[in-house]
């Protein structure tokens, strides 16, 4: 991660996964007090229900650049799945981070009947809080592929003076990432952070190394092409085999040499008829 603090010193983790005691929605309502920006009975709402998220939250999700940089090739690819998305996926809350968001910022997503809830956290504001500028809910309203899907969209700044350009691409984001994720060939390499603490020890000070949050690196194999000519070893494995009348199964594959292979992109076996979204 380039930010240079570590997740476990961000006020935002520690409330969320109950590194701490702090009531943060309050902590952030003082501060929005303390500065003169307009705390108006809806944006105190929006803030209160973040509450509902704490001990109840994914681990940090963090899309690679290289993710990033080919979903516009899909823009608006997923979109007649939008419903499905978040009906499959109902009361999961989570975090993410895209390495083209600002520093320091981070996007906690809810879902909950039908309705995606965003909030966007910035840590670079205050030296001590995180701070939520923006809190936008989202419902699409059909399954039309394309230009002509709606959304009901409600947008609200937590921050007076608050501007900030391209607000959909948050939307955007954690719902492609959300589709693929759940349904296609995905990468999740998992990184595991350290916490230094002090003891006292025999009346001596010392340092201890303690495991710290978790977090995750995302790429999907939408894009990737692989070619593979060397033969090499498959170990055995499970798979959860699909069959016609709509079940699904556990076998184990054995051990066996594979003699190379080429597998195409995903996007490109659509585009080619290999395979359909539909």
């Amino acid at each position: 991660m380039k930010n240079n603090k570590s997740i476990n010193d961000i006020t935002l983790f520690r409330y969320l996964f109950n590194l701490d005691n702090r009531n943060l929605p309050q902590s952030i309502l003082n501060w929005y007090n303390n500065i003169g920006s307009v705390v108006d009975s809806n944006r105190e709402s929006a803030i209160k229900e973040f509450s509902g998220i704490k001990g109840n939250c994914r681990n940090l999700v963090i899309f690679s650049k290289t993710f990033i940089d080919t979903m516009d090739k899909s823009y608006m690819k997923f979109t007649q799945f939008h419903m499905d998305i978040l009906n499959e996926l109902d009361n999961e809350n989570g975090i993410v981070r895209s390495p083209y968001f600002l520093e320091g910022c981070y996007v906690v997503y809810s879902i909950k009947n039908g309705c995606l809830t965003l909030w966007i956290f910035q840590d670079k504001i205050d030296k001590y809080l995180s701070i939520p500028t923006y809190y936008i809910c989202v419902s699409p309203k059909d399954k039309i592929k394309g230009e002509g899907h709606q959304l009901d969209c409600m947008i609200l700044p937590l921050l007076d003076n608050c501007m900030e350009a391209n607000l959909r691409d948050y939307i955007d984001m954690v719902l492609d990432y959300l589709c693929l994720r759940q349904w296609a060939e995905v990468q999740l390499g998992k990184v595991s952070t350290t916490v230094k603490k002090e003891i006292k020890k025999n009346k001596k000070t010392q340092v201890i190394t303690e495991p710290g949050l978790d977090y995750y690196l995302f790429d999907s194999k939408w894009y990737t092409e692989i070619c593979n000519d060397e033969c090499f070893q498959v170990s055995g494995h499970f798979r959860l085999q699909p069959y016609g009348d709509g079940t699904r199964k556990l076998i184990w594959i054995n051990e066996y040499t594979k003699n190379g292979y080429h597998r195409k992109a995903t996007i490109d076996k659509v585009k080619d008829g290999d395979i359909s979204l539909t």
